[in-house]
């Protein structure tokens, strides 16, 4: 038994005839009557029983038809699925993302993606810095997304975007009505926002020394909506990336700009000892899309 066989019988079942299974398969009426009678040597069952011009399955041919429909069914599903990967439009998608962008935009950026690519299987992963730009470069993930820099020849960078650094501060808070809050400002408040070790910490505090303003954090976070959740309770005052903003953290919040101006660039990270596959440029394409959403309603 082989598949020639098996799909000159399906077509024979499904045309009624030997010449209308020919015709179906392109091929002479003789050639389907010898795989027919091979399939049924081969199975040692009778197939088809003839009464006058008519071809009639037997039970055993009915019966084996459903399973022999279902073979096809699954090389056509097979042939299809290796031409969306061909076409880039099936596979596995891996990204590691800090975890305020995990938060935030990458959830729209995913369900943007998913729509257009529903077969494409998508592993996501929350990290820090460090790790998302290690297992870039050890291929483990196809795409990282964070704030730091890259300053290595093993990986690419494509900006999504830059945000400020902005004051949070509850809607009943003292400064709630202020234009611009300082760092001076800040001197004496409860100061919530990121540790010195990370990378919009040390730009905060880098920035403000440069000034000769000072600068002392009283409550470090490494996940900004903690932070967004302390400040609307009243805790303090943060100072914090504008893109973790929420439509619906705003109505308990005021948001005021912060001197001196810190700026984070968010970036997609890739390795640069591969090409960028058409589903990685699809996803960055999302992700920017996302981004830009985005920042226009938090505006």
């Amino acid at each position: 038994m082989n598949v020639r066989q098996l799909e000159a019988f399906c077509k024979v079942i499904e045309g009624g005839s030997m010449s209308t299974a020919a015709q179906a398969l392109g091929v002479t009426q003789p050639a389907i009557t010898k795989s027919i009678r091979l399939l049924e040597e081969s199975l040692q069952i009778l197939l088809f029983k003839r009464s006058g011009d008519h071809l009639y399955p037997t039970m055993e041919a009915q019966r084996l038809y459903h399973n022999a429909k279902k073979i096809f069914e699954e090389i056509e599903c097979t042939e299809k699925l290796s031409k969306q990967l061909k076409d880039g439009r099936a596979g596995t998608l891996k990204v590691a993302a800090a975890y305020t962008m995990m938060a935030t935009f990458i959830p729209d950026a995913i369900q943007g993606f998913r729509h257009k690519f529903p077969l494409v299987d998508v592993q996501l992963m929350a990290l820090p810095p460090r790790q998302i730009v290690d297992r870039v470069k050890a291929h483990e993930f196809d795409l990282g997304v964070l704030y730091e820099p890259i300053v290595t020849s093993n990986l690419q960078k494509a900006n999504l975007c830059k945000t400020e650094m902005v004051c949070v501060a509850s809607r009943d808070h003292a400064f709630a009505k202020k234009a611009i809050i300082t760092a001076n400002d800040l001197a004496d408040q409860t100061v919530i926002s990121y540790a010195e070790q990370s990378y919009g910490g040390s730009l905060l505090k880098n920035n403000c020394e440069a000034v000769g303003a000072p600068w002392t954090v009283a409550i470090t976070v490494n996940h900004t909506a903690a932070a967004l959740s302390l400040v609307a309770s009243g805790m303090g005052i943060g100072v914090l990336d504008s893109l973790a903003l929420t439509q619906e953290i705003l109505t308990h919040v005021v948001v005021l700009p912060f001197r001196p101006v810190t700026t984070l660039y968010t970036n997609v990270i890739y390795a640069s000892d591969r090409a960028l596959s058409p589903l990685c440029k699809e996803f960055i394409t999302a992700l920017n899309l996302a981004v830009k959403q985005r920042l226009t309603r938090c505006a």
